[in-house]
């Protein structure tokens, strides 16, 4: 028995009983179809007439329509309905909804002779998926082991409890996790899946508009880092933050600080929202620019060989990156290469006022004057 899961279906009762099928992800060549004729043999096309006139189940489908199907599947079969599912009522919580937590949880309910009953996974901002319905209108990285119809097709609210939370602390003598609302969510099994943070508002003393401050860390209600849980949310049409940048009347620029794939990213999504590429400043760091303070002088060594995977460059191939930069110069968008972000300045009234960057090229008694000229452009 087959059964198909689309965006409106209602899951019934028995869905645990079914085995759900991970959908193939097809050859990159059916982005764009090819342009070649199909032989359809004699028998093929009078098999196909005789299941349309039978009403058969799929009859109007073209098995080789070369498309993604819009559905998710599943299935059972005899024998497995007379075999009787081994319950785990273990309490498994997972925090973060990277590629590996959500390929750990797709593994568990992939396991056909087995039903897990308490399975959590904390993923603050929700699942990625449900960030953006189009693909321009991303502001990170796409995720090269799950696409957003794969995401989908999982159906893991329906399989599995999420909690749109952050956790803050592991109580590992009673076995539970806080969350940042004093949430406590015991556990029998924790896996960690958060994968790498940003930390450069960290190693300044801020933390991102929609993370609450903790200890001497201060906030402004301006600054947002890429790894916000609510990045989406601060960054919706309609927004008090694309309002600002949107605002005809008086123009604000926006700094956007890094020098991975998410950057270009955030600012291909920016665009998309109505911001104009003469606001958008990028300002590119070092590759050792706000890491070199977590290690010690010995540990320089060892410091050069985590930053490949700690800070990676945005494109393997650097005439991408000239190209790809020298696109953005042609649209109006200014770019600053070897800064280094050192102060944030406030406004009591207007918050955000201004960020002063160290040109790291150039020498001390130059400095001053540079840094001043960023300063004056990249208010707001």
């Amino acid at each position: 028995m087959y059964f198909e899961v689309n965006t409106e279906t209602i899951i019934p009762t028995v869905f645990h009983e079914l085995v759900h099928i991970r959908s193939r992800r097809f050859p990159h060549f059916l982005d764009r179809k090819w342009d070649h004729e199909r032989f359809i043999s004699e028998d093929t096309k009078k098999k196909q007439e005789e299941d349309v006139k039978a009403k058969v189940d799929g009859c109007n489908r073209d098995p080789l329509d070369e498309s993604e199907s819009p559905f998710a599947l599943c299935f059972t079969t005899r024998r497995m309905l007379s075999e009787a599912k081994i319950v785990k009522n273990a309490r498994i919580v997972v925090v973060g909804a990277s590629d590996t937590s959500i390929s750990f949880i797709e593994a568990l309910l992939s396991i056909s002779y087995l039903q897990f009953s308490s399975i959590v996974l904390v993923a603050p901002g929700g699942l990625p998926h449900n960030h953006f319905v189009e693909k321009s209108e991303n502001l990170k990285s796409y995720s090269t082991s799950y696409t957003r119809e794969e995401l989908k097709k999982l159906m893991l609210e329906s399989r599995v409890r999420v909690i749109n939370a952050r956790m803050v602390d592991i109580d590992r003598s009673d076995k539970n996790i806080v969350l940042h609302d004093d949430t406590v969510i015991p556990y029998d099994t924790l896996i960690l899946g958060m994968g790498i943070q940003d930390k450069t508002l960290n190693s300044l003393g801020y933390v991102s508009r929609g993370i609450a401050p903790h200890g001497e860390d201060k906030i402004a209600d301006q600054i947002l880092s890429i790894d916000d849980p609510h990045l989406y949310s601060h960054l919706r049409v309609g927004g008090s933050l694309i309002n600002i940048l949107t605002d005809k009347k008086k123009v604000k620029n926006c700094v956007i600080y890094g020098r991975t794939l998410n950057t270009y990213c955030c600012i291909q999504g920016l665009l998309q929202r109505g911001v104009k590429p003469e606001q958008i400043i990028l300002v590119i760091p070092k590759i050792e620019c706000h890491v070199e303070e977590s290690y010690d002088e010995p540990d320089r060594e060892t410091m050069y060989q985590d930053l490949p995977y700690i800070y990676q460059d945005s494109f393997e191939d650097q005439s991408i990156e000239e190209k790809i930069n020298h696109s953005l110069l042609e649209m109006g968008i200014r770019i600053e290469k070897n800064a280094k972000l050192i102060e944030i300045i406030e406004d009591p009234e207007e918050g955000l006022e201004s960020v002063l960057f160290k040109m790291l090229d150039i020498p001390d008694e130059e400095e001053d004057d540079d840094e001043m000229d960023l300063e004056e452009k990249s208010e707001g």
